[in-house]
């Protein structure tokens, strides 16, 4: 099984996750980018015929007993590279995250924690890619746990090419509210703002607090984690949403893990 990120392979939402997932029975391999490349969709970085991407192995902390790879890189590229066995056996599943700061709404195309399951979905894989609030407060114990439950009916019944796109509150497991099906809203967790200044341009980076109120956005993906839902987006072969009845499924046997709610689709 194959983790990576976005925000670097020192990140510490990968190290709670790669912990979860090991201590869950699964044998795990490491490619991440060695910085942070948030944002930057499903880019591979670099497609010139020739280019010598940078790559090399570290140990981490807690995760001695986990073979671990670094890129220079986004994560599109360290996937791509992994199913192409070019570190060790191609990988059955691919897993993307933790990713400090939701990934829902319109935003999703900017995503690299997203875009580096839909870069499995491509060659054959099924991949789940699970996010959760922003630092400082960001729950990744909580985002592990709801990862453990998605990725077993990942590995158990997915059929090929089925991404997961979850978002986890930021509260206790036990506050979690329940778990919905989500379909991408018209409105992210997240707003961007560019201001121009001396040297280009700034940006910006807000919660969509007044804009989720709305009673409209309630059942999609970013006003159901906004108000204490864990949401699960299936998407199939990365573009086409997960038949009804799957979905259903998936939600069901999520709930039964984590004890909480089922919530009816939207």
């Amino acid at each position: 099984m194959l983790l990576t990120n976005d925000d670097g392979v020192e990140a510490e939402g990968l190290r709670v996750l790669a912990r979860a997932v090991r201590d869950e029975g699964h044998e795990v391999v490491i490619v991440a980018p060695l910085a942070d490349v948030s944002g930057s969709g499903t880019s591979l970085g670099t497609i010139a015929d020739g280019a010598v991407i940078k790559a090399g192995t570290m140990v981490l902390d807690g995760l001695e007993d986990v073979e671990t790879h670094w890129v220079d890189a986004p994560p599109s590229f360290a996937v791509l590279a992994a199913c192409m066995g070019r570190f060790g056996p191609p990988p059955d599943v691919v897993v993307s995250g933790i990713n400090p700061g939701w990934n829902t709404g319109r935003y999703l195309l900017f995503s690299s924690t997203v875009g580096a399951a839909l870069t499995a979905s491509m060659v054959g894989r099924s991949a789940l890619a699970v996010s959760c609030g922003d630092l400082p407060g960001a729950r990744f114990d909580t985002a592990a746990l709801v990862a453990r439950s998605a990725l077993r009916w990942l590995v158990g019944h997915a059929r090929a090419r089925t991404v997961l796109n979850v978002n986890v509150p930021d509260v206790d497991a036990a506050a979690i509210k329940g778990v919905r099906c989500a379909p991408p809203g018209p409105v992210s967790s997240a707003a961007l703002d560019l201001t121009s200044v001396d040297e280009g341009l700034r940006l910006g980076r807000s919660a969509n607090t007044e804009r989720l109120a709305d009673p409209r956005l309630a059942d999609t993906d970013a006003g159901l984690v906004a108000a204490g839902y864990v949401a699960v987006t299936g998407l199939l072969g990365g573009a086409r949403q997960l038949p009804a009845e799957q979905i259903d499924e998936i939600v069901t046997a999520m709930a039964e893990d984590l004890s909480a709610p089922q919530g009816a689709r939207p």
